[in-house]
């Protein structure tokens, strides 16, 4: 999936590096204004592509049934469990999805923010203007930056129900912003529904877990008839990986070479 960026007026691409270059004016502790460039490369905010994948109809029904109850929805488990591949086959059912692959580099707000930013509004009208904005990551600033995020997003969505995908956001867990902005976040998307069971934060946060991402028999049966394989290596390979997802692509691509 290719998705086309209108950040600021201002903003320049890359093709040798795939990023997008924001000219954004922030003050420095002196006072002084400074143009600094912001890298936003463009693959960090598509949904991924997998070469072998298999639809998980009972994990996506799941996730639907939780974004009519939750304000959020926590899908983790160790590598290869299938986080990401779930994600992204849930988030092709969305027309208006706002995906962000999180890495390392995000611990940082003002770098973290402007990514989430481009994600909700990279292809339409609206993006937040960070001009002028104080360094640094603080309560007050973080909820600022949620009443501007919410408030453009009701605006420019026009009855389109939007996705947010934040993809590896482990890697930002120990962020000193981090704590403000998941509270902020939980409680921004509970559904008007549930507004008011929501106060205590039983209905604020959902979470899928490895033992409900493992593929059960029947779906490891599915993923081996689609590589042409036998029904019985199917079962063996799922008691010998225990349904973890890597680990039967492993198996399927030893498989297809013999």
């Amino acid at each position: 999936m290719t998705m086309t960026f209108s950040l600021h007026e201002n903003n320049e691409f890359s093709e040798a590096t795939r990023h997008f270059e924001v000219n954004s004016t922030l003050p420095k502790k002196t006072g002084r204004t400074t143009n600094e460039y912001v890298h936003l490369f463009a693959e960090k905010l598509k949904i991924p592509e997998f070469k072998k994948n298999i639809s998980r109809p009972r994990l996506n029904h799941l996730l639907a049934k939780s974004s009519e109850q939750f304000g959020a929805t926590l899908i983790c488990g160790r590598a290869g469990t299938g986080k990401t591949v779930l994600a992204a086959d849930f988030a092709r059912s969305y027309e208006n999805v706002a995906w962000v692959s999180v890495d390392s580099t995000d611990a940082d707000w003002d770098n973290f923010s402007k990514y989430l930013n481009a994600s909700v509004f990279g292809s339409g009208p609206g993006q937040m203007d960070f001009s002028g904005e104080d360094a640094g990551s603080t309560a007050t600033k973080i909820s600022d930056f949620f009443g501007r995020l919410f408030s453009r997003i009701v605006e420019n969505q026009s009855g389109r129900p939007l996705l947010i995908v934040l993809d590896d956001v482990h890697h930002v867990f120990d962020a000193e912003w981090f704590d403000d902005f998941f509270n902020l976040l939980l409680y921004s998307l509970v559904p008007d529904a549930l507004e008011d069971r929501a106060r205590d934060g039983r209905f604020a946060l959902n979470v899928i877990d490895e033992k409900l991402l493992a593929l059960n028999v029947d779906e490891t049966e599915e993923l081996y008839k689609k590589y042409g394989l036998a029904r019985e290596n199917a079962k063996k390979a799922h008691r010998d990986c225990f349904g973890r997802l890597s680990k039967l692509i492993l198996s399927i691509d030893s498989a297809l070479v013999k």
